[in-house]
């Protein structure tokens, strides 16, 4: 992710700095162990509508035992589906850390995600909460369990993840789904030392608006025009939003063609604000 940063008077100054991306937003999946012996059944499927108090470190593994806790008490981590490995993909002998078992996790999960959370592809670029799965161990794995567990979490900073509310259906559809779950800043968005967070927690910088710049086919229209266009776009927003014609600071990121390869289509508007 590309950043531009700027100061508004009556119109912009702005310069360019080093990238930086939020180390929470993809942590990578890690092996467990445990799970059925060679002479057991393996453990039942998990089921939906059940909550876990998960740290970071545990959604980055392919699997996961933790007993369930009540919804009504704190919890971190809300199983909202439960999917079923296509058998293309998943058979006996298969690795669960395959690229295409895990590719056929991480869509199925995206993808329930999205309808189940709501709002548009802006606003969930926007909220703090996310997606991870979970997979059988390699043991249960190898005794026909195909099961995906699909879990909602919201990354409260790097590496610290957030006590969800307890009506997560439709949430990213609501008018105040941004209000605390929002994508803010500590620091300069971008830089060197800045940090992504939730918008309750303390913060230098709120994204006003993700901000799209191409078809999700398109090719990358090159860094110059990502930054000059979002430059324009998000110092109007800005404007607009504040309801004057100067005297704000602001700041834009945008994706590098790295993350553009990688689907992200969005740069994000700042507005310098603590509240």
């Amino acid at each position: 992710m590309m950043v531009l940063t700027g100061c508004s008077l009556s119109s912009s100054s702005s310069s360019s700095s080093a990238a930086a991306t939020d180390p929470a937003s993809d942590p990578p999946k890690t092996r467990t162990t445990g799970g059925a012996t060679a002479a057991s059944a393996p453990a039942p499927a998990p089921r939906s509508d059940t909550c876990h108090d998960l740290t970071f470190g545990e959604i980055g593994r392919y699997s996961n035992a933790a007993t369930t806790v009540p919804c009504t008490k704190p919890h971190t981590s809300y199983t909202f589906a439960v999917k079923a490995l296509p058998g293309d993909v998943a058979f006996k002998g298969v690795d669960i850390g395959n690229d295409s078992v895990q590719e056929q996790a991480s869509l199925q999960c995206r993808s329930a995600f999205a309808a189940y959370v709501g709002g548009s592809a802006a606003v969930r670029s926007l909220s703090r909460l996310s997606v991870t799965y979970f997979l059988p161990s390699q043991p249960d794995f190898e005794k026909g369990a195909r099961w995906v567990r699909c879990d909602v979490i919201g990354l409260q900073s790097s590496h610290v993840l957030a006590e969800l509310p307890l009506q997560l259906r439709g949430f990213n559809s609501t008018d105040t789904a941004l209000d605390d779950f929002g994508l803010c800043s500590q620091g300069d968005p971008g830089t060197t030392g800045a940090m992504l967070v939730m918008c309750n927690q303390d913060h230098t910088y709120r994204a006003l608006d993700a901000l799209r710049l191409g078809a999700t086919g398109g090719a990358y229209p090159g860094e110059s025009v990502a930054m000059s266009e979002g430059q324009k776009r998000c110092d109007k927003l800005v404007s607009d939003t504040l309801g004057v014609s100067g005297g704000y600071t602001y700041a834009w990121t945008y994706p590098s063609a790295d993350d553009w390869a990688n689907g992200q289509r969005f740069g994000f508007c700042w507005n310098k604000s603590t509240s």
